[in-house]
This record gives structure tokens, C-alpha cells and sequence, in this order.
């Protein structure tokens, strides 16, 4: 993984999430209307996408240590939809949803 600094190819100064942690990452603005934001790549050179400045400023360990917490969060929320998809499902018809409407339900 590399992590560099680079103008930003969004328009303006609009947050985006952080690759590491998930948080908002925004961008710092350079000059005018220019602004950086950190890039993360893989070992591919692929843009994996960008990092908020408390990631950077933990240095290595702590962003290892980031990326692990993030690891666990998502796989505890895979598990959770797995056990949600293996359940019976029922959904509202579209005759129900309009009763809701004429009812006032919604």
C-alpha cells in the first residue's frame, strides 16, 4: 500500500470516505479552487481510494491497527446479513402499500 498526496479529481471541497477507516476524509485546500486529498494505491498501483488526515498523521502501526478494527466491523456486519438472508422473507405488496396510503398508515 502507498499513500501520497494528490489534487483532488472531485469538484470542490466535498468529503469523501476514508479507505482506512470510513470516516469523512476532506480534502485540504491547495490554491483557488485546487484541493489535495491522500490517495491510497495497492501493490497493483490501483487507486483503493482516499485517506483522512487522522489516518495518515497514526503513521503505519496505527493505520494497520485502523484497517484490522475496520476488518472486524465488516465481517461482524457480513455475518449479520448472512443470518438476515438465510431467514423467511415477506414483503409488502404493491396493493398493500397503496391500502397504506389511502388509510393514512403512512
Amino acid at each position: 500500500m502507498k499513500i501520497q498526496w494528490e489534487p483532488s479529481v472531485y469538484v470542490g471541497n466535498a468529503p469523501v470516505r476514508c479507505a482506512i477507516c470510513g470516516d469523512r476524509a476532506h480534502p485540504i485546500r491547495l490554491r483557488g479552487s485546487h484541493y489535495l486529498l491522500a490517495v491510497v494505491y495497492n501493490a497493483q498501483g490501483q487507486v483503493c481510494g482516499e485517506v483522512c488526515r487522522p489516518c495518515i498523521a497514526m503513521g503505519v502501526p496505527g493505520i494497520q491497527e485502523r484497517l484490522q478494527e475496520r476488518i472486524n466491523h465488516l465481517q461482524t456486519q457480513i455475518q449479520e446479513l448472512q443470518a438476515l438472508a438465510a431467514e423467511p422473507m415477506e414483503v409488502p405488496s404493491l396493493e398493500e402499500e397503496f391500502n397504506s396510503y389511502s388509510t393514512g398508515a403512512l
